[in-house]
């Protein structure tokens, strides 16, 4: 096959496709360890910051919750745009313009300039995942993106998992504002590392037909495929940003949880997902991408039961760890998701597809804290929190079942 979409410089000259293939993901993993550090390195520290600011509950879910809104405004505006766009210059904007913003939020002093800050960080993160998704598709083939998703998903999951076991001792002992500091420094550093290594890949399709941004958001959504991307996604990572932002807070309030164990609980939890998101992976590229989704599912039904019983009973420290393990299964079909929307939509649309498929995650993520911020705030129980996330978990279970009987979503 010839290597048109790969640009010729030495570094295609001397090193086999593989082996450049190999380094584009390992960079688009880097990429998407940064946009998740940025997104969850609050929920991280969001009992120390609360403190230092006097946010409420409800406060505090906000400002983890505006960073999903403007990630999802943002996707609007970089999926249709990224098509015209490099993988590195959309990781040039997307990590240079939030590693800035990350550096500019040490200075917040309330609760106003944190969110508004917030909402700036997460419009220039969404670029770095249009990136990440065309060098998936630009470089693997559809029979490699579950496993390859998987990675890069894990990898998203491993950066919140350092938020809690490196960011968070770090914060308690020398403040939340040095800790943003240096994950604004990391950003940076990824975004000039990107720009001097990524490149365009060989899978590209040249004919294309849709010239305007409204053609392609008509295109894609005319099909069902998209929505059912976007409803699966959205249980994904309504179980991630609820566990991870309100798990440990609830572990300490109602366990009696030292807070010198939060790191330790947080690195479980997410060293679960990166686990079961590989796992997933593995499997979604030798089953079918649905029959995954629907697993992954039942899954993240466990994890919200696990939560709930772990704000209502009281539970030894090994029950209590196993619950923090459960947290993980709840993301095993992420690789299934994109890889079903991209094998659907193709090389040129899929990038895009899976932009605005994303965008039902990061509506979840503004959504899963908020609202258990305030059912928190308002009846003070975490057993009403939790129950909510169980009880959204199952209506989006019985609504990916409703869609997926339409015979259009099930068509190749």
């Amino acid at each position: 096959m010839v290597e048109q979409g790969v640009m010729g410089t030495s570094l295609d000259k001397t090193k086999p496709r593989g082996t450049v293939a190999v380094l584009m993901l390992l960079m688009a993993v880097m990429g998407e360890m940064c946009l998740a550090a940025d997104f969850y390195g609050f929920a991280a520290v969001i009992k120390i910051v609360s403190a230092d600011l006097s946010l409420s509950p409800a406060q505090a879910g906000l400002v983890q919750g505006a960073f999903g809104v403007s990630f999802a405004l943002g996707m609007l505006f970089w999926a249709p745009r990224g098509r015209s766009m490099s993988s590195a210059r959309l990781y040039l904007i997307g990590l240079g313009g939030s590693g800035l913003l990350m550096l500019v939020q040490t200075q917040a002093q309330d609760f106003t300039q944190l969110f508004l800050l917030r909402l700036v960080v997460g419009f220039f993160d969404s670029a770095v995942w249009v990136g990440s998704m065309k060098i998936v598709m630009q470089w693997f083939a559809p029979r490699r993106q579950g496993l390859v998703l998987g990675i890069i998903l894990a990898a998203y999951s491993l950066a919140i998992t350092l938020d809690f076991a490196l960011g968070l001792p770090y914060a308690m002992a020398h403040g939340w504002r040095a800790f943003f500091l240096v994950l604004g420094g990391l950003t940076l550093s990824a975004c000039l590392i990107t720009q001097l290594i990524v490149r365009s890949g060989p899978y590209q399709d040249p004919h294309d037909k849709i010239q305007t941004d409204a053609g392609v958001l008509r295109s894609i959504a005319a099909r069902p495929w998209i929505w059912v991307g976007i409803l699966a996604i959205f249980g994904a990572l309504f179980s991630v940003a609820a566990t991870a932002t309100w798990l440990i807070p609830a572990l300490i309030d109602v366990q009696g949880l030292a807070p010198e164990q939060a790191p330790l609980f947080g690195t479980v939890m997410g060293l679960s997902q990166v686990f079961f998101l590989i796992l997933g992976g593995y499997v979604s590229d030798r089953c079918t991408r649905v029959g995954v989704m629907r697993i992954g599912m039942w899954l993240t039904i466990l994890a919200a039961c696990a939560c709930v019983l772990a704000a209502w009973q009281s539970l030894p420290h090994t029950g209590l760890l196993i619950v923090a393990l459960l947290c993980g299964v709840g993301v095993f079909h992420g690789g299934a998701i994109f890889s079903y929307v991209g094998e659907r939509y193709g090389v040129n649309l899929g990038p895009c597809a899976a932009g605005y498929a994303e965008m039902g995650g990061v509506f979840a993520t503004f959504v899963a804290p908020s609202l258990l911020g305030l059912l928190l705030s308002l009846t003070g129980s975490y057993v009403w929190a939790f129950g909510s996330f169980l009880a959204v978990e199952v209506l989006v279970f019985i609504s990916f079942l409703m869609l997926n009987r339409l015979p259009s979503a099930q068509a190749e």
